[in-house]
């Protein structure tokens, strides 16, 4: 069985392979704040690290050709959309932040 299909049928697992992956754990995104809580952390978010791509290069356009107002308001709500967990569910990468107790 391919890592894909191991990954999407196990949800989690360590990878040991050579290459891309090697040493990193997946878990499910309802798991994270859970394990590093267990783990000695207070968790003070959990974001999809790579908002900006939810926008094509058209997009992007698109809003600075709107001038810098709207562009900044553009820019607040990707913010603060971060952290939504259906934006959370599409990111290929999350960023959990947290403070060691």
């Amino acid at each position: 069985m391919d890592n894909i299909d191991q990954f999407s049928q196990s949800g989690r697992f360590n990878h040991k392979e050579e290459g891309r992956f090697t040493g990193a754990y997946y878990f499910y995104i309802e798991e994270i704040k859970p394990f590093m809580e267990a783990n000695g952390f207070e968790s003070l978010d959990l974001i999809g690290s790579n908002i900006g791509t939810l926008l094509s290069d058209d997009n992007w356009s698109y809003w600075r050709d709107k001038g810098s107002s709207e562009f900044e308001k553009v820019i607040r709500l990707l913010t603060e959309k971060a952290n939504d967990p259906h934006v959370l569910g599409i990111s290929s990468h999350l960023l959990y932040i947290g403070k060691k107790i």
